[in-house]
Protein backbone atom coordinates (compact mmCIF):
# COMPACT_ATOMS: atom_id res chain seq x y z
CA UNK A 1 0.00 0.00 0.00
CA UNK A 2 1.16 3.59 -0.62
CA UNK A 3 -0.22 6.76 0.39
CA UNK A 4 -1.38 9.35 -1.99
CA UNK A 5 1.11 12.21 0.21
CA UNK A 6 3.86 10.00 -0.60
CA UNK A 7 6.89 12.70 -2.65
CA UNK A 8 10.17 10.81 -4.37
CA UNK A 9 12.68 13.58 -3.43
CA UNK A 10 15.81 13.57 -5.13
CA UNK A 11 19.28 13.96 -3.03
CA UNK A 12 22.38 15.09 -4.61
CA UNK A 13 25.34 16.09 -3.46
CA UNK A 14 27.81 19.12 -5.32
CA UNK A 15 31.43 17.21 -6.03
CA UNK A 16 33.20 20.11 -7.63
CA UNK A 17 34.02 21.05 -10.75
CA UNK A 18 30.02 21.80 -11.61
CA UNK A 19 29.63 18.22 -11.00
CA UNK A 20 26.63 16.65 -9.15
CA UNK A 21 26.58 12.74 -7.73
CA UNK A 22 22.99 11.98 -7.64
CA UNK A 23 22.28 10.02 -4.83
CA UNK A 24 19.06 7.60 -4.57
CA UNK A 25 15.58 9.02 -3.96
CA UNK A 26 13.60 8.81 -0.76
CA UNK A 27 10.26 9.42 -0.01
CA UNK A 28 9.56 12.80 2.80
CA UNK A 29 7.79 11.62 5.82
CA UNK A 30 7.84 7.55 4.80
CA UNK A 31 7.79 5.76 7.74
CA UNK A 32 7.13 1.79 7.02
CA UNK A 33 6.98 -0.16 3.75
CA UNK A 34 3.49 -2.34 3.78
CA UNK A 35 3.63 -5.17 1.43
CA UNK A 36 0.89 -7.89 1.38
CA UNK A 37 -0.74 -11.13 -0.06
CA UNK A 38 -4.16 -12.48 -0.48
CA UNK A 39 -5.82 -15.27 -0.51
CA UNK A 40 -9.83 -15.81 -1.26
CA UNK A 41 -12.42 -17.16 -3.07
CA UNK A 42 -15.27 -15.38 -4.47
CA UNK A 43 -17.68 -16.21 -7.31
CA UNK A 44 -19.62 -15.00 -10.70
CA UNK A 45 -23.31 -14.88 -11.03
CA UNK A 46 -24.61 -14.02 -14.21
CA UNK A 47 -27.29 -11.76 -14.06
CA UNK A 48 -28.58 -10.92 -17.34
CA UNK A 49 -27.46 -13.34 -20.95
CA UNK A 50 -26.67 -11.80 -24.20
CA UNK A 51 -27.85 -13.00 -27.34
CA UNK A 52 -25.53 -15.25 -30.26
CA UNK A 53 -24.94 -12.36 -32.48
CA UNK A 54 -25.13 -9.14 -29.79
CA UNK A 55 -25.74 -7.87 -26.47
CA UNK A 56 -24.35 -7.49 -23.03
CA UNK A 57 -23.96 -9.86 -20.57
CA UNK A 58 -24.05 -8.64 -17.25
CA UNK A 59 -22.78 -10.64 -13.99
CA UNK A 60 -21.66 -9.74 -10.71
CA UNK A 61 -18.67 -11.08 -8.84
CA UNK A 62 -18.12 -10.70 -5.03
CA UNK A 63 -15.30 -12.30 -2.92
CA UNK A 64 -13.58 -12.20 -0.26
CA UNK A 65 -10.74 -14.07 1.87
CA UNK A 66 -7.55 -13.19 4.11
CA UNK A 67 -4.72 -10.94 3.80
CA UNK A 68 -1.08 -11.66 5.41
CA UNK A 69 0.18 -8.20 5.88
CA UNK A 70 3.95 -7.27 6.16
CA UNK A 71 5.32 -3.59 7.85
CA UNK A 72 8.91 -3.40 7.30
CA UNK A 73 10.39 -0.17 8.65
CA UNK A 74 11.52 2.69 5.75
CA UNK A 75 14.99 3.70 6.28
CA UNK A 76 16.84 6.49 5.09
CA UNK A 77 20.49 7.63 4.87
CA UNK A 78 22.17 10.73 6.97
CA UNK A 79 25.10 11.96 6.96
CA UNK A 80 26.16 12.05 10.92
CA UNK A 81 26.54 15.67 12.36
CA UNK A 82 29.76 14.70 14.11
CA UNK A 83 31.47 12.30 11.94
CA UNK A 84 30.18 13.12 8.37
CA UNK A 85 29.81 9.92 7.56
CA UNK A 86 26.29 8.29 6.07
CA UNK A 87 24.10 6.34 8.87
CA UNK A 88 21.05 4.57 8.33
CA UNK A 89 18.03 5.99 10.58
CA UNK A 90 14.71 4.45 11.00
CA UNK A 91 11.36 6.51 11.85
CA UNK A 92 11.68 6.61 15.81
CA UNK A 93 10.85 9.41 18.07
CA UNK A 94 14.60 10.16 18.66
CA UNK A 95 15.40 10.34 14.69
CA UNK A 96 12.09 12.36 13.92
CA UNK A 97 13.97 15.69 13.91
CA UNK A 98 16.39 13.97 11.58
CA UNK A 99 14.29 11.86 9.17
CA UNK A 100 11.94 14.96 8.86
CA UNK A 101 14.70 17.61 7.96
CA UNK A 102 13.49 19.69 5.10
CA UNK A 103 16.76 20.22 4.47
CA UNK A 104 17.74 17.64 1.29
CA UNK A 105 21.47 18.07 1.50
CA UNK A 106 21.94 16.27 4.80
CA UNK A 107 19.83 13.42 3.93
CA UNK A 108 21.99 11.12 1.36
CA UNK A 109 18.49 8.78 0.31
CA UNK A 110 16.88 5.75 0.79
CA UNK A 111 18.72 3.08 2.28
CA UNK A 112 18.42 -0.37 -0.09
CA UNK A 113 15.34 -2.23 -0.27
CA UNK A 114 16.47 -5.37 2.15
CA UNK A 115 17.50 -3.11 4.55
CA UNK A 116 15.05 -3.57 8.10
CA UNK A 117 13.16 -7.03 6.35
CA UNK A 118 14.22 -8.45 10.00
CA UNK A 119 12.53 -5.93 12.16
CA UNK A 120 9.31 -6.37 10.42
CA UNK A 121 5.92 -6.97 11.57
CA UNK A 122 3.01 -9.58 10.21
CA UNK A 123 -0.39 -7.64 10.35
CA UNK A 124 -3.09 -10.32 9.66
CA UNK A 125 -6.37 -8.96 8.14
CA UNK A 126 -9.33 -9.73 5.58
CA UNK A 127 -10.53 -8.51 2.30
CA UNK A 128 -14.18 -8.61 0.20
CA UNK A 129 -14.81 -7.30 -3.20
CA UNK A 130 -17.76 -6.74 -5.55
CA UNK A 131 -18.17 -6.00 -9.26
CA UNK A 132 -20.00 -6.08 -11.84
CA UNK A 133 -19.35 -7.03 -15.05
CA UNK A 134 -20.47 -6.07 -19.03
CA UNK A 135 -19.02 -8.66 -21.30
CA UNK A 136 -20.13 -7.03 -24.72
CA UNK A 137 -18.29 -9.09 -26.92
CA UNK A 138 -19.82 -10.35 -30.48
CA UNK A 139 -20.72 -13.78 -31.69
CA UNK A 140 -18.91 -14.95 -28.52
CA UNK A 141 -15.74 -15.38 -30.13
CA UNK A 142 -14.52 -11.90 -28.87
CA UNK A 143 -14.01 -11.37 -25.17
CA UNK A 144 -14.70 -7.65 -24.51
CA UNK A 145 -15.79 -7.07 -20.71
CA UNK A 146 -15.80 -3.58 -19.01
CA UNK A 147 -15.61 -5.00 -15.14
CA UNK A 148 -16.30 -1.70 -12.06
CA UNK A 149 -16.28 -2.76 -8.76
CA UNK A 150 -15.27 -2.04 -5.08
CA UNK A 151 -12.46 -3.66 -2.94
CA UNK A 152 -12.07 -3.11 0.96
CA UNK A 153 -9.51 -4.51 3.38
CA UNK A 154 -9.34 -4.44 7.50
CA UNK A 155 -6.48 -5.06 9.18
CA UNK A 156 -6.12 -6.20 12.88
CA UNK A 157 -3.94 -2.69 13.73
CA UNK A 158 -3.47 0.78 12.18
CA UNK A 159 -0.81 0.64 9.92
CA UNK A 160 1.60 3.68 10.20
CA UNK A 161 2.86 4.49 6.90
CA UNK A 162 4.02 8.34 6.67
CA UNK A 163 4.59 10.40 9.85
CA UNK A 164 1.96 13.34 10.54
CA UNK A 165 -0.42 11.60 8.69
CA UNK A 166 -3.58 9.61 10.69
CA UNK A 167 -2.58 5.77 10.65
CA UNK A 168 -5.46 3.54 8.97
CA UNK A 169 -6.40 -0.13 9.78
CA UNK A 170 -9.49 0.24 6.73
CA UNK A 171 -8.50 0.89 2.78
CA UNK A 172 -11.60 0.93 0.53
CA UNK A 173 -11.06 1.75 -3.58
CA UNK A 174 -12.45 1.52 -6.56
CA UNK A 175 -11.39 0.33 -10.11
CA UNK A 176 -12.11 -0.11 -13.61
CA UNK A 177 -11.15 -2.93 -15.62
CA UNK A 178 -11.31 -3.48 -19.63
CA UNK A 179 -10.90 -6.65 -21.05
CA UNK A 180 -9.93 -7.63 -24.34
CA UNK A 181 -9.18 -11.11 -26.24
CA UNK A 182 -10.31 -14.10 -28.03
CA UNK A 183 -12.46 -17.54 -26.84
CA UNK A 184 -11.06 -20.19 -28.45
Amino acid sequence: HKSPKEEKVTTGQNIGNGFILLGNPYIYGKRNNFYFLKAGIGSQKLIGGKGNKNGVAVSAIYGGGIIAGYLKPYYISVKDSVTGNPTDIKYTDATAVQFLDPDPTRVLGASGFTKGFGEGKFVPGAHARLAMRFDYGRYNEFLSALEVGVNAEYYTKKMPIMANNPEKQFFFNGYIAIEFGKRK
